[in-house]
């Protein structure tokens, strides 16, 4: 089962803020390490071109949803009770009674071990209204790591306890986060909710606590920038190194606070950043159905900022704790530095902030991280066995709250169940905050939980080993099929994401299509890169409605060559159809580049007379023209054989093309190829154009495959 949700992707969201827009100079980011923490962007649409109407309400018509809540009950002992039916359940939305349609029973047998989960479906007559959404309801968890109430022996127990709850206690189907807390940069997220569990690990593993970005202590909670170094900060020993902590983090900052000073890192945060952060996160998590266990490690904060109740960060605290509760989240704090202190003012640590956060929003405090393995087997108790229950409703676009009840008619049993919803708003009338987690969860999420976006074909070219220009993006954008999202303002992002979670290129404008005669225009952008792997995201959409269409492809940039030969994938033409580009940059004079003056520079032999093949290939063509770039390096007189197969990926057959090359010409060390293939009659179907290249006096080769689709 699987309910319409909103706004996940939470905690990411403001890499799009808009305080933190700005130019960005066309050099390597890996140059500018302050640029990491912080995303770059470009306009790339004249002032003259945007829209100035009024943003008309988006009208949704009424329609029928199922809504999913998720039920734990257990017995007089605290035992889960496993044997409940859908006829043992009472359901009440908004004190009105409702039919429970359909139900699930999540069971894990052995909690100790890692296994697999037995589920029982029963499914019951739904209204012919509404079509069955058919999703499990999976465990979610997040693992939040404080760094600066923290100290580094406390940071690497801290990873060690999540490290073994997830490799002895998470379920495949489990949905894991991964977050942290610092000084600098506040709350930052190293890995949405996924089931890929491998990437969880690596993000546990790539959290640092840098010497700017924690170890402020817990004594007071505000840092110790401003008062001398705390015993915590003080401690960096061995114990640092083994924590592979470092003075910066390798993961990307990806700010939650809009209105953050970038440059105030070097002095203390205000306490209140953190309860404003969280409750920020805990407002964008109740858009996610079921319960979302937050598993916190921290030290807390001093026993002393709560004596006084009506101080703002006593009452601050104290909202956050409720809102955390109202989203339906639990949080399993974990104190890693418990045992560090013996005496009388171990009140100082914190534990008193970490027992009163659990308690209100329904988890549980642990005063030790060192002891994770029982830590471990008890959340897994406590959040293994549970039910799910879904029932239909009229979907209304308000943003009211609906109050969840739910009993059990087997007497001697306690229900625990989230305590309600949210009904989603017109995008219009969404905050900016919502309004980034909504941008966010269209280009990063491979299932949008706000929508069903189109689908964009988009090509992804390295095209030199040089750091400077060396990536083309490219994708082929049909008016006709996107009709209905670029009606009013529409707005374009292009969004380049490293496999370390950095932000390594981007740029976001507002874009006037109705200016656009053509009915098929090519956008392309390019982008200077490091070596390594990279997620490439564009992004068109509607600013009035937030429809929106996305397109996404992961590239890999080749390491310079030092000696032998490389081809780069070569961007293929259509003959015979005429292409119109139009180009993400800095600053444009024109909307439409009827001559792709930036393009032509790295693929000469553009004209208006062909268009790019970025996916698909009208069958019947018979003949493509390739520009082809062939980097040499440290080779005499180098005398380089071409040839050119076609794969078919149904039947794998591997076929010689015969090919000839119209042109040449030489930039620097890289010859660029104008050639024409010849194809055969083609059947719909994917295939692929596979280059080879062989230096004849050495024996170096080169190869590079591109991609296509006959329809």
């Amino acid at each position: 089962m699987k309910e319409q949700r909103i706004l996940i992707l939470v905690l990411i969201f403001v890499i799009f803020s808009f305080p933190i827009f700005s130019q960005k100079a066309n050099s390597d980011l890996t140059d500018q390490p302050e640029l990491k923490a912080i995303l770059s962007l470009h306009s790339f649409n004249p002032e003259s071109l945007q829209q100035k109407k009024e943003e008309q309400a988006l009208q949704h018509e009424v329609t029928v949803v199922l809504k999913l809540v998720q039920v734990f009950v257990v017995d007089e002992k605290g035992n889960p009770v496993t044997d409940l039916t859908t006829d043992d359940f009472i359901l009440f939305d908004n004190k009105e009674l409702k039919t429970i349609t359909d139900f699930e029973k999540h069971l894990l047998f052995k909690p100790a071990e890692k296994v697999s989960e037995s589920r029982e479906e029963v499914k019951l007559p739904v209204p012919e209204k509404a079509p069955l959404k058919s999703s499990q309801m999976n465990r979610k968890f997040f693992l939040v790591l404080d760094l600066q109430r923290n100290s580094p022996k406390g940071v690497k127990a801290s990873k060690e306890a999540a490290m073994h709850f997830l490799d002895t206690q998470i379920q495949p189907s489990d949905e894991v986060g991964v977050l942290s807390f610092s000084e600098i940069t506040g709350l930052d997220l190293h890995r949405y909710l996924t089931t890929d569990h491998q990437k969880v690990r690596e993000a546990i593993k790539g959290i640092k606590r840098g010497i700017q970005g924690g170890g402020s202590g817990s004594g007071s909670g505000s840092g110790s920038r401003k008062g001398g170094v705390s015993p915590l900060e003080a401690e960096r020993t061995q114990a640092e190194q083994e924590a592979g902590l470092g003075q910066e983090s390798s993961m990307t900052s990806l700010l939650i606070t809009p209105q953050r000073d970038p440059g105030w890192g070097h002095v203390g945060r205000d306490p209140l950043d953190f309860t404003k952060e969280i409750k920020e996160m805990a407002k964008a998590l109740r858009y996610i159905p079921g319960y979302k266990n937050i598993i916190f490690f921290s030290a807390g904060f001093a026993k002393e900022m709560f004596r006084d109740k009506s101080t703002p960060f006593a009452e601050g605290y104290e909202e956050m704790g409720k809102e955390l509760a109202t989203s339906s989240c639990p949080v399993y704090t974990i104190n890693p530095v418990g045992q560090e202190s013996h005496f009388a003012g171990r009140e100082a640590m914190g534990e008193h902030s970490l027992k009163f956060l659990s308690e209100m929003s329904g988890g549980r405090y642990f005063e030790d991280a060192s002891r994770y393995e029982t830590i471990a087997q008890e959340i897994q108790n406590i959040t293994s066995n549970y039910y799910v229950l879904g029932y239909y409703i009229d979907e209304k676009w308000d943003g009211e709250f609906h109050k969840i009840e739910v009993q059990v008619k087997r007497e001697g049993c306690k229900v625990y169940a989230q305590g309600g919803f949210y009904n989603p708003k017109p995008f219009t009338e969404l905050s900016d905050f919502e309004k980034q987690l909504h941008l966010i969860d269209l280009a990063l999420s491979d299932e949008p939980y706000f929508q069903q976006p189109i689908r964009l074909p988009l090509l992804a070219l390295p095209c030199s080993d040089k750091k400077k220009s060396n990536l083309v993006l490219l994708s082929e954008l049909n008016l006709d099929e996107i009709e209905e999202l670029i009606k009013q303002k529409t707005e374009m992002i292009t969004l380049i994401i490293s496999q370390e979670n950095m932000i390594a290129d981007s740029s976001q404008g507002e874009i006037n299509f109705s200016k656009i005669p053509q009915k098929t225009i090519y956008h392309y952008s390019i982008s200077s890169l490091s070596p390594g792997e990279y997620k490439c995201h564009l992004v068109i959409r509607n600013l009035n409605t937030g429809k929106g269409a996305v397109g996404s492809i992961s590239v890999i940039m080749p390491e310079p060559l030092d000696s032998g030969i490389k081809l780069s994938p070569p961007l293929l033409l259509i003959p015979e159809k005429e292409g119109f580009y139009l180009r993400a940059s800095k600053a444009m004079e024109k909307e439409v580049q009827t001559e792709p003056v930036s393009l032509i520079n790295i693929y000469p032999y553009l004209s208006n007379q062909y268009s790019p093949l970025v996916q698909d290939l009208e069958q019947g063509k018979n003949r493509l023209l390739g520009v082809l770039r062939c980097s040499i390096a440290d080779i005499e007189e180098p005398n380089v054989e071409l040839s050119v197969y076609l794969n078919q990926h149904s039947t794998e057959q591997k076929d010689f093309l015969p090919f000839s090359i119209i042109s040449s010409e030489r930039d620097g060390e890289t010859d660029i190829l104008l050639i024409e293939i010849e194809l055969p009659d083609l059947e719909p179907g994917d295939y692929s154009l596979e280059f080879l290249a062989r230096e004849a006096t050495t024996g170096s080769e080169s190869q590079v495959t591109q991609t296509f689709r006959v329809k």
